[in-house]
């Protein structure tokens, strides 16, 4: 069974409004440049023309453990910041959670 993180095509398919598919991708593109820069994507979510794949969705197989435990334990309070109109280019929730995961061992 495949644990879904993040699905960009189902926020895509969620509105076909150009506004909020436009507001959806930025989000996307900062979340997946917050990955891919900190390394915990184990797969690439960008075409060979560094375009957004619009049909990639963040797993639980293809995020390292760290990854993981961002999405676990930190992402929501950013989406949940967004949902209230927030700027998706503020990512301090994303990286002072990732500084936290890795100060502290992973647990068993």
């Amino acid at each position: 069974m495949t644990i879904l993180r993040y699905s960009y095509p189902a926020m895509l398919e969620s509105s076909k409004r150009p506004d909020y598919r436009r507001q959806v991708t930025h989000i996307t593109e900062v979340l997946m440049r917050f990955l891919v820069d900190n390394e915990l994507l184990l797969e690439s979510p960008y075409n060979a023309d560094g375009s957004l794949n619009e049909t990639f969705q963040v797993t639980k197989d293809n995020l390292t453990d760290d990854g993981n435990r961002l999405f676990r334990e930190y992402f929501a309070r950013w989406s949940d910041r967004l949902d209230r109109g927030g700027d998706p280019e503020n990512i301090t929730s994303l990286v002072k959670g990732l500084a936290k995961i890795r100060a502290t061992p992973p647990t068993a």
